[in-house]
């Protein structure tokens, strides 16, 4: 075999289990069905079950997959990462940016309230009353984990 097949030939142990195959009545060249579970990148619907989830709520976690879907955690995780392609990030704060006209309300303004300021000091913010017309809620999650959301590679950076 050394003469024919060179550094290419197949190891000792591979010799012996052809040669028990074939004394045991195994005339087959081709390999037989394997048992176990089935792969997953055959099962098109878990994978789109998996996808459904994740975009029901991309801040779900690994876990809250596992659980709807059944399946196990590694599975769930080549799923995501390697079928549909996804990574959890964290949303960034995006500030909301002011227009010119509005910098220049505010500057005109504090400077109608820096003589205010100067005249007294320790009074001026008890008579000072500032108003918006929008409350703002934060959201302030318990862990990190929350924060994160899923995304694919070509989609924009979730933004809170």
């Amino acid at each position: 075999m050394k003469a024919v097949y060179g550094d290419e030939r197949p190891s000792y142990d591979m010799v012996v289990r052809w040669k028990r195959n074939f004394q045991s009545g195994h005339m087959s060249l081709t390999d037989e069905p394997q048992t176990g579970r089935p792969s997953i990148k055959d099962d098109l619907a878990m994978v789109k079950k998996v996808g459904v989830v994740i975009l029901d709520d991309r801040r779900s976690t690994m876990e809250r997959v596992v659980v709807e879907t059944g399946l196990s955690y590694g599975a769930a995780w080549r799923i995501i990462h390697e079928e549909l392609h996804m990574n959890k990030v964290f949303a960034h704060w995006v500030p909301c940016l002011l227009t010119p006209l509005q910098k220049q309300t505010h500057h005109d303004f504090s400077q109608q309230n820096l003589p205010h300021l100067e005249w007294n000091e320790d009074n001026l913010f008890v008579h000072l009353i500032t108003m918006d017309k929008c409350w703002v809620y934060p959201y302030n999650p318990d862990i990190k984990e929350m924060i994160k959301e899923w995304k694919h590679p070509f989609s924009p950076l979730p933004r809170r």
